[in-house]
């Protein structure tokens, strides 16, 4: 609020939405840790050939897009979809458009169900997606197939088993020192929807995609202590309500997170606590 006696012809200073603020975060704080690098493997060695139908779910902050516009021709039309409409701006507002005139095109659109395009419609899918925070991620492969060309290209990037295991580790080891049992075999059903990359590559193969190759990739996420962990905006935003959710409801679930922090700076003694990051590219053309 302006104070007292401040010039009313001063302009308004335009508050951002929830989304924006989310939009930011991610930009900011949630892109660069993780997507980034897998967009930078999705896009290694890529070939466009003329008149191009790409699809690119999960565009970022856009530096794929403007990769992939640099390989299409005049002909070629790339359409690219975020999960919400402030994602898709901030994504549009990094990728200069103009030499392909309007043959790009932006789509808000959630990261999981039926995708609104027709069967064998694209000649290259690029999906950058967290199959594990998908309710179905078994037929989300399935829908990057069905709208991926015979004889055309998808490549999936996603995180992969092992990814926050540390973490994980530590959780289920106080879980079963409170006798949570129930909701220990509740974490380690969780654990389970991570794929193993051999696993992964079998699915696709079987919806369709022939001979998939697959490159992994691990990093490590590091954190000072158990709070900065929890309120990292890529932990936040990221995986940390579904964590919750299978703690349970009400101060129940704060508790148990509360004995979570202090398990974390009691086993690391003070020392960095590192949390590992495994991920996958898997790509191939639809049979």
């Amino acid at each position: 609020m302006a104070p007292t006696g401040s010039s009313s012809r001063r302009r308004p200073t335009r508050l951002l939405s929830k989304q924006d603020k989310l939009a930011r975060i991610y930009e900011d704080d949630v892109y660069p840790l993780v997507g980034e690098k897998l967009a930078d493997l999705l896009a290694a060695g890529l070939r466009l050939g003329p008149r191009a139908h790409v699809l690119q779910i999960g565009c970022g902050l856009g530096s794929t897009t403007a990769e992939l516009l640099s390989k299409m021709d005049a002909e070629g039309r790339l359409i690219v979809v975020e999960a919400t409409p402030a994602l898709v701006e901030r994504a549009r507002a990094g990728v200069d458009t103009e030499p392909v005139g309007k043959h790009v095109f932006y789509r808000a659109h959630a990261m999981e169900g039926k995708l609104p395009f027709a069967e064998n419609g694209f000649d290259l899918v690029l999906a950058n997606v967290m199959l594990p925070d998908l309710n179905a991620p078994a037929a989300q492969v399935a829908e990057l197939v069905r709208v991926t060309k015979p004889g055309g290209e998808l490549r999936l990037a996603t995180p992969l088993a092992g990814t926050w295991r540390e973490f994980l580790d530590v959780y289920s080891d106080v879980l079963i020192r409170l006798r949570k049992h129930e909701t220990a075999e509740a974490l380690a059903a969780y654990r389970g929807v991570f794929y193993e990359p051999e696993a992964l590559a079998t699915q696709l193969e079987a919806a369709g995609i022939a001979e998939v190759a697959v490159e992994t990739v691990h990093w490590d996420l590091v954190f000072r202590t158990g709070r900065e962990f929890f309120y990292a905006p890529v932990i936040e935003q990221g995986p940390l309500a579904r964590w919750k959710a299978i703690a349970g409801k009400g101060p129940e679930v704060q508790d148990t997170f509360l004995a979570v922090k202090e398990a974390i700076d009691t086993y690391f003694g003070g020392a960095a606590f590192s949390v590992s990051v495994y991920a996958g590219v898997f790509s191939g053309t639809k049979a």
